[in-house]
C-alpha cells in the first residue's frame, strides 16, 4: 500500500504488542485444562489505538491476535474492533474457586444517545475498560470440574500470561494505519519493528516455534 505523495508518513502513536505464554507457576494440567492445545504456543496481541485520520475520520482501536505452535506457525491474525462502550464495573474478583470473574462479559452497556451525553473523560475511562475486559478474555480459560453426583461446574482461570511481564510498544505512522483500516492488512511494517525490539531482549526466543 503506497500513499499519495501529498500525504507525508508521520508518526501517529504507538502500538502495544503482547506475548502470551501459559501460565508456568501452575501445574501443567491444569493450564491444559483452561486452554487446551493452545499451552504448547504462543499467543500474539497487537493493540492499535483509536485513530483520527487527516480527513477528520475517526477510527475505533482495532486488536489482532493469534496464536502460533509447531503446528500452526503461519496462524492468521483474528481482527476485532473495539466497538463496545461498557459502563463502570466492579472488577474485583469474585468469591468463587477460581478467584476470577466469570460475568464481566454480561456488562451493561451505554445507549447510543447516553454516550452522546458523556463528558469526554468518562468516553475515555469506558474505552479503557472495553481494552481492560478484551484482554482479561484473552488471558483467561475456561475449565470443567465433576462435583457432587457428577455434576459439572464451569471454573475460569488465568491461562496466559504476558512473556517475561514485559510488553512491546512500537511507534505507528499514518501509513500503518491506512494499510490497517482502508486495506483491511496487518501492516507489516509495525511486525518488522515488533520483531527488531524482541531481537534486543535476550530473554525472548528467536523464533517463537
Amino acid at each position: 500500500m503506497t500513499l499519495a505523495t501529498a500525504t507525508p508518513v508521520k508518526l501517529v502513536g504507538k502500538a502495544l504488542y503482547l506475548e502470551l505464554t501459559a501460565d508456568s507457576t501452575k501445574p501443567e494440567e491444569e493450564v491444559k485444562s483452561l486452554i487446551g492445545w493452545n499451552a504448547s504456543g504462543t499467543k500474539q496481541i497487537l493493540i492499535f489505538p483509536q485513530y483520527q485520520d487527516d480527513m477528520g475520520k475517526t477510527f475505533p482501536a482495532v486488536l489482532l491476535s493469534r496464536i502460533i505452535s509447531a503446528n500452526t506457525p503461519r496462524s492468521q491474525w483474528d481482527r476485532s474492533r473495539l466497538h463496545s462502550n461498557p459502563k463502570p464495573i466492579d472488577l474485583t474478583p469474585t468469591e468463587d474457586e477460581s478467584g476470577y470473574r466469570a460475568d464481566y462479559k454480561d456488562i451493561e452497556t451505554y445507549t447510543k444517545d447516553e454516550w452522546s451525553e458523556l463528558p469526554e473523560v468518562a468516553k475515555e475511562a469506558s474505552r479503557k475498560l472495553a481494552l481492560d475486559l478484551y484482554l482479561r478474555n484473552e488471558m483467561l480459560g475456561t475449565r470443567y470440574e465433576t462435583v457432587a453426583e457428577g455434576e459439572r461446574v464451569a471454573v475460569v482461570g488465568q491461562g496466559w500470561v504476558v512473556r517475561d511481564s514485559k510488553p512491546i510498544a512500537v511507534e505507528i505512522t499514518n501509513a500503518d494505519m491506512s494499510e490497517l483500516h482502508d486495506d483491511y492488512k496487518t501492516p507489516q511494517a509495525v511486525i518488522r519493528r515488533i520483531n527488531k525490539v524482541r531481537e534486543t531482549i535476550s530473554t525472548f526466543p528467536a523464533k517463537l516455534v
